[in-house]
């Protein structure tokens, strides 16, 4: 429709608020929807508790509705290529080509990520709502209500993170705390510095109270804790080199005692076995996880296997990554002579490597982790040939998530994590680093907790000895240790690496029958343009108080 160009853009932006907030399920949304009314509404705790329900809106690994697919993200980093018929401005996200959504280019129904701003405020409104009203209702307990009051809290919070991260990293976002009027939605955008006062607020009246457990059981872990808050807080200060912040919230998560590494009960003689098991059903219930998605990988066998395994092959591994594993006694292929080098970029496991590189990607020959089944990329003869629809594009297949108790179906029940006591000591870490105190035996300690559990050995100080050093050292173990966890877009803004590894031609693997490796796409990405993502057209338009981010 054309109303866009009939009517006033307030007019019109109204009208798309109404229309978004129309739902009959979606009361806090709206103010009397179907006729009734907030005072008939708000009267019992399990009213109460289906509303809080309605707040929420987890990331999940795999695709799924309006929950933004992390594993896909990383198609917009130097790890991964994605191309599929969902989501499909990933590959432009990724190759620097994307513009803004606009009436004729909007989103579509297999869309979420730049459907998020709509998504997030939406979510922010019913938060809003929920603080407004839950004090009308019975409560024959009253720590349920401070409880969940508590939760609507972080769950604000998270949403600004993320609309902060993904929309306004160096312009800020509107800040929207309030049940907002039709005459109040025409908001500027705080300052990033207003926007992390507000966040860490919000987060700090959930940490400082006695409202919420550290860490819930088993059975209720899909509640915000503590634990949860801290991790927040703990991620969106690092993001902004909030240094002392983000690392007294680690060490509270440190010293809680209530997380550790996880290794493996499995009984082989895989080097990498705790990693991979870490992501695979045997290893779900860890103490390893501080916030998860339940079954946030769902879909991801289908998604990502290709076609003789009954998937659709959307995530394509790229060589960039691949060659930033070191080999198993701890040095980098580029450190390595020309010649021993190339024997590596060809042929990834030329020599023994990091054993998470083996759990984390399917290389050309790979035929021990699927039975019955050979990975053959460059087999002409083979469906996983790259080039044929439903093949991996680059030649390496994801094998981290991958748990052949998905085969049948090709979905599964696998939860995602989202924060991780692996990131909190990592996090920990690159605090010490940035803030100068880069010789703090902390670095040491943690960093080869992390390489142990791994099956590496620890940091060789005659190499890794000045603050220039140490930060490679843990830039490599971060993008080694969180891959395909939703950290790397990230970390490549925060560390203001966009320049140099979003631009140029992305590789795959090594093709034998073209001695060449395979050439996927020439990507150019401008920063900080792409430090953000664009606003749909339609809110700048509407809205006299708001601009695109810097560079759009």
């Amino acid at each position: 429709m054309k109303l866009y160009n009939k009517i006033n853009p307030k007019v019109y932006l109204l009208i798309c608020l109404l229309v978004i907030c129309s739902s009959c399920s979606d009361f806090l949304t709206k103010d009397h929807p179907t006729g009734v009314t907030d005072d008939d509404f708000w009267k019992t705790m399990n009213e109460c508790e289906n509303a809080l329900g309605q707040c929420k809106l987890w990331v999940k690994g795999a695709y799924g509705g309006d929950e933004l697919g992390l594993i896909f993200l990383e198609g917009a980093t130097d790890n991964l290529y994605f191309q599929s018929n969902f989501e499909q401005r990933i590959v432009s996200l990724g190759n620097g080509s994307l513009v803004p959504p606009t009436d004729n280019n909007a989103p579509s129904s297999w869309e979420s990520t730049f459907n998020s701003w709509k998504n997030y405020y939406l979510r922010i409104r019913r938060c809003n709502r929920f603080l407004k009203f839950v004090d009308n209702a019975y409560f024959a307990d009253e720590k349920e209500r401070s409880r969940m009051k508590a939760e609507v809290r972080v769950w604000r919070a998270w949403y600004h993170i993320r609309l902060l991260c993904w929309y306004g990293r160096n312009d800020g976002i509107p800040i929207v705390e309030t049940d907002l009027t039709p005459t109040e939605i025409y908001k500027p955008r705080n300052t990033v510095e207003e926007c992390l006062d507000f966040i860490n607020k919000e987060l700090d009246m959930v940490i400082n109270s006695s409202d919420l457990e550290f860490l819930w059981d088993e059975g209720r872990r899909d509640r915000m804790s503590v634990s949860s808050a801290l991790a927040l807080k703990m991620d969106v200060n690092l993001q902004f080199k909030k240094y002392d912040i983000a690392k007294e919230a680690a060490k509270k998560l440190m010293d809680s005692g209530k997380f550790e590494l996880y290794y493996s009960t499995s009984t082989d003689d895989d080097p990498g076995k705790n990693y991979r098991d870490l992501f695979r059903y045997i290893g779900e219930q860890n103490k390893e996880r501080i916030m998860f998605k339940s079954s946030g990988v769902d879909n991801i066998w289908f998604r990502n296997m290709g076609t003789p395994l009954g998937g659709q092959g959307v995530s394509a591994i790229l060589k960039s990554f691949v060659d930033c594993y070191e080999t198993i006694d701890g040095k980098t292929i580029q450190s390595l002579p020309a010649d021993e080098r190339n024997n590596f970029e060809k042929n990834p496991l030329h020599k023994s490597r990091d054993p998470r590189l083996y759990a984390t990607v399917f290389l050309p020959g790979d035929n021990t982790t699927i039975s019955n089944y050979t990975y053959e990329p460059f087999n002409e003869n083979s469906s996983d040939y790259v080039g044929k629809t439903g093949a991996v594009r680059s030649g390496y297949m994801m094998k981290k998530f991958i748990d052949e108790q998905d085969r049948a179906t090709g979905n599964g029940s696998l939860d995602y994590p989202l924060y991780r006591y692996a990131e909190v000591l990592l996090d920990y870490v690159e605090c010490l680093v940035e803030s100068g105190d880069w010789q703090n035996p902390d670095v040491e300690k943690y960093i080869n907790m992390i390489r142990h559990r791994a099956g590496m050995p620890n940091m060789d100080k005659s190499v890794y000895n000045t603050q220039e050093k140490v930060r490679e050292l843990y830039r490599r173990e971060r993008r080694v240790e969180l891959c395909f966890e939703g950290k790397r877009y990230d970390d490549i803004r925060r560390w203001g690496i966009g320049q140099e590894v979003m631009n140029g031609p992305i590789y795959g693997a090594w093709n034998p029958n073209d001695n060449a490796f395979v050439t996927i796409e020439n990507r150019t990405c401008t920063f900080p343009k792409y430090d953000s993502w664009p606003l749909p057209q339609t809110e700048v338009t509407s809205n006299p108080n708001i601009s695109q981010p810097t560079g759009w």
